[in-house]
């Protein structure tokens, strides 16, 4: 397995690949570069912003490569799966929802692995972050989890795990309970000396709700689980938030 960061020299590329580089480092996997000439991006740029992000492997003790085709994306991407096995791709989006990125289009492939669609607000910190959600829903996908639990365990940041509209929350009637879904979750972190906090709600996210909470714990990043929310509310969510976010997209609903 092997962690893909898709890079084409803008400044947004370079940013998400430096989260593909922490979670590589902390899953101990290889990290590919992977730059797809299609004739739109300039050779320039991306050697340019490569030079970077090899320093910042090296520096993290990351094996990396950098591969080069030809071709269009989509296509190429899938070329590259049949290839070798991957464990998440990481891609950037625009800062808005309402312009279009080709990261859309890369969800759509369906292409055999999870997605990291990075959307950057702050690019100063995209090598610093310090308090770190996962806006997990209903249920925790362990792909998504392990992604989150990746990114803290490599910065030594502190996690905050977002659990809402829970069945057995609103089922529970003991503290027992009340921790039974996080409870596994949260030992694995502690097993692994990472320190999470779980925040517990039974009422649906809203943009203001969670923008307001995003501030009030001067969160530095937040990663939602998108089979878990509706696209309309993450966009709106993170057209308005001023801190970084992925969305994580799973091939397959564990």
């Amino acid at each position: 397995m092997r962690v893909v960061s898709l890079v084409n020299g803008s400044l947004l590329s370079e940013a998400a690949s430096f989260y593909a580089i922490a979670y590589a480092k902390a899953t101990q996997l290889p990290l590919t570069f992977l730059f797809v000439d299609n004739g739109a991006e300039s050779i320039e740029k991306f050697q340019s912003s490569l030079a970077t992000l090899e320093e910042v492997s090296e520096a993290s003790q990351v094996p990396f490569e950098t591969v080069i085709l030809k071709g269009g994306v989509i296509d190429q991407l899938k070329y590259f799966a049949q290839l070798y096995s991957i464990d998440t791709v990481f891609c950037a989006t625009r800062k808005n929802s309402n312009a279009h990125s080709f990261s859309e289009k890369i969800i759509r492939s369906r292409i055999e692995t999870d997605i990291a669609v990075v959307k950057v607000k702050n690019v100063s910190q995209v090598s610093s972050f310090h308090r770190v959600l996962l806006a997990a829903g209903e249920k925790i996908n362990p792909h998504c989890y392990v992604l989150w639990l990746g990114l803290i365990a490599s910065n030594q940041a502190m996690g905050k795990l977002y659990l809402q509209n829970n069945r057995t929350l609103k089922k529970a009637s003991s503290k027992s309970g009340l921790k039974y879904a996080a409870a596994p979750f949260v030992q694995l972190a502690g097993m692994l000396n990472q320190h999470v906090e779980v925040v517990q709600v039974l009422q649906p996210i809203t943009p203001t709700s969670m923008n307001n909470y995003l501030i009030e714990n001067d969160l530095d990043l937040v990663i939602f689980n998108t089979s878990s929310h509706s696209q309309k509310i993450i966009n709106q969510v993170t057209d308005l938030s001023g801190i970084n976010s992925i969305l994580f997209y799973p091939w397959k609903e564990d």
